[in-house]
């Protein structure tokens, strides 16, 4: 029974027939992805939260750590670049997790996904609502009635989150279109910053790595234009990190910037009072596009989980005419709407980062494992089977030495991370001394571990136009650090993510385990043999 289960959970996916035949609209150039991933990246916060890290954490130090967090985030874009060459489909880590590791690991990164877009979305209609108040002498609030505002309730977010859901639902083509204004709006914006020497940003990586790769199904050539569009947001985002960081603490002293509306403030302390108000329109239109991205992701992750049956599967209608999963967007939409009616900006902000950190981990791990096992993700094909025909469910099988190494590799990183975040909390000197051992001694066989992997040749040589270099240590430094930044965060996160995992695991194990393709698919190919044995 117990192999039977963990058949099951394990099982993992190959792509059959034409991989570019979809029911979603191919139609966003590598320019649109480009500009749809930068749109997510630079928006939510990007003109108050620089200057609140500024003047609360780093100081002129902020350059610092905007690179430490760019660099982070760069090692999961490699990741993100190398699956979004290999297949062309909707779904981004949980179809790449699906495809590498197993189902029910694929299902932990998709459902998480899901909630931490629509709690994502939420922030950035509730950061949005805030800055026009901050701007507009709280105009929003005076026309709440006065029950809602002293709950905090703001029914001005559900009508936004319509209006864009609308949009989304209306065409892929339609909305892009958006984007691209929006965007062009922010970064000319951004331009004229620049040449007073200040430049607004602030980023939310995963969203703009989700917005571009699950953009897969609907892209033109999406074996070039992912990875180009990823490559492209990485760089530019980049630049815009170094360039907030170095503009902002040479614009005003860093004890003068405000936590509220950094830029705003700097050129009133420069006496350029009219610049606030066009920092005010590129502000209201970065978050305009964040929260156009991130609701744009999110029904294509429940299409994506849908189509594969570990969901309902009714949430993969897609609308003939306009191409579109108009039900899950309309779900996905009614999520945000609930959490931004009844939620602040602060509650939500509470709640975020774990899904997305969980899946740069895994995605980093995936790699790995792809790297050293010989499989066409596409055909199902294996080294030892080229030419040969594969069936659609393949359970990876590794050698002995190679799968014990990499259990080994996450195992000790787990815990290196986990005696790391017990030195910082420590209480005692002699305790955070004892942690800080135990993570050295079990950071030597992490490493080791990687060392040996590098030892053994690379068996995957299928041609791929896109690759991770340095594997496994790039993706291993891209594992360790998000396991890491997962430590960092605050109690509440967790308990959100153990009571959302907890009705997952309930959803998946009453409803998707059974449903399945796969599943689907076992029963059929156990009924032939059954027919034969009778007979």
């Amino acid at each position: 029974m117990g192999d039977i289960w963990w058949t099951r959970i394990s099982r993992t996916r190959n792509l059959e027939g034409d991989v570019m035949q979809t029911e979603l609209k191919r139609c966003l150039s590598t320019f649109d992805l480009v500009l749809m991933g930068i749109g997510s990246m630079v928006g939510s916060g990007m003109y108050v939260l620089a200057g609140e890290i500024a003047h609360e954490i780093t100081g002129p130090a902020l350059f610092l750590a905007f690179l430490v967090a760019g660099v982070a985030s760069g090692l999961s874009a490699w990741c993100y670049a190398e699956f979004g060459a290999r297949v062309p489909k909707a779904g981004s880590a949980y179809v790449y997790t699906y495809l590498t590791i197993g189902e029910l690991a694929a299902f932990v990164i998709g459902w998480n996904l899901i909630l931490e877009h629509v709690i994502g979305s939420a922030a950035i209609v509730r950061g949005l609502i805030g800055y026009i108040n901050a701007i507009t002498d709280n105009w929003v609030n005076n026309a709440i009635p006065d029950a809602l505002l002293e709950k905090d309730w703001d029914p001005y977010v559900v009508i936004l989150i319509v209006l864009l859901a609308l949009v989304i639902c209306y065409g892929i083509k339609e909305t892009a279109w958006l984007n691209n204004i929006l965007t062009g709006i922010n970064l000319s914006v951004a331009l004229m910053i620049i040449v007073f020497g200040g430049l607004p940003s602030h980023t939310s990586p995963s969203w703009g790595y989700d917005t571009i790769t699950i953009a897969s199904e609907e892209a033109l050539t999406p074996s070039f234009s992912i990875p180009v569009a990823l490559a492209s947001v990485v760089v530019l985002v980049g630049l815009l990190y170094c360039s907030v960081s170095i503009s902002l603490t040479l614009l005003v002293p860093y004890t003068q910037i405000s936590n509220d509306s950094a830029f705003a403030s700097a050129f009133k302390y420069l006496d350029i009072s009219w610049a606030e108000y066009t920092i005010s329109v590129g502000a209201i239109a970065a978050m305009v596009c964040a929260l156009l991205g991130i609701m744009f992701t999110m029904p294509r992750c429940i299409y994506a989980m849908s189509s594969d049956g570990i969901i309902f599967t009714f949430l993969s209608r897609v609308n003939p005419k306009t191409q579109v999963p108009v039900l899950a967007t309309i779900i996905g939409s009614v999520g945000v709407c609930v959490f931004a009616f009844f939620f602040t900006l602060q509650e939500l902000a509470e709640f975020m980062s774990i899904g997305t950190l969980l899946a740069y981990a895994l995605i980093a791990l995936a790699i790995i494992i792809l790297r050293y096992h010989p499989t066409d993700l596409i055909s199902g094909e294996t080294g030892s089977s080229a030419g040969e025909e594969s069936p659609l469910v393949e359970k990876i099988v590794w050698k002995k030495s190679q799968s014990i190494v990499v259990s080994l590799f996450v195992v000790f990183t787990l815990l290196t991370v986990s005696f790391i975040a017990f030195a910082q909390i420590s209480e005692t000197p002699g305790g955070a001394i004892t942690c800080s051992v135990f993570a050295g001694l079990f950071a030597v066989v992490m490493i080791g571990s990687l060392v040996y992997l590098s030892l053994i040749s690379k068996e995957n040589n299928f041609s791929v136009r896109w690759k991770v270099p340095f594997v496994p240590f790039f993706p291993g430094l891209s594992v360790f650090v998000n396991l890491y930044l997962m430590t960092q965060l605050n109690v509440w996160t967790w308990v959100r993510f153990v009571c959302w995992m907890a009705a997952g695991f309930l959803l998946y194990f009453v409803y998707g385990v059974k449903n399945s393709n796969l599943e689907r698919l076992a029963e059929e190919n156990e009924q032939p043999t059954s027919e034969s044995e009778n007979a």
